[in-house]
């Protein structure tokens, strides 16, 4: 069954996951706690001008379609060209 994020509670929605799939795109999932992935995008720049605040930004800018917002500071490594940030619902 395809599940959408009207699905979940905000208290399910665990963590933005950013992936670097191939040079110049990044892939973004929301994850649940439960490990469901809730949402996916897709963030393409020229690789010339890969900035991680750029990636930040688009991934931040991702997650408020879905209701829920994350720190900056919060983005841990996971593997290499892997991340993850805990999300908060937006206020």
């Amino acid at each position: 069954m395809l599940r959408n994020m009207a699905d979940f509670t905000a208290d399910q929605a665990a963590v933005v996951r950013i992936v670097r799939s191939e040079t110049g795109r990044w892939d973004l999932t929301v994850v649940s706690d439960s490990g469901v992935d809730m949402g996916h995008g897709v963030y393409l720049f020229d690789a010339s001008q890969d900035d991680e605040m750029d990636e930040i930004a688009a991934a931040r800018e991702f997650v408020e379609q879905y209701g829920f917002d994350f720190a900056a500071d919060s983005v841990q490594e996971e593997a290499p060209d892997t991340f993850w940030a805990p999300l908060v619902a937006r206020e």
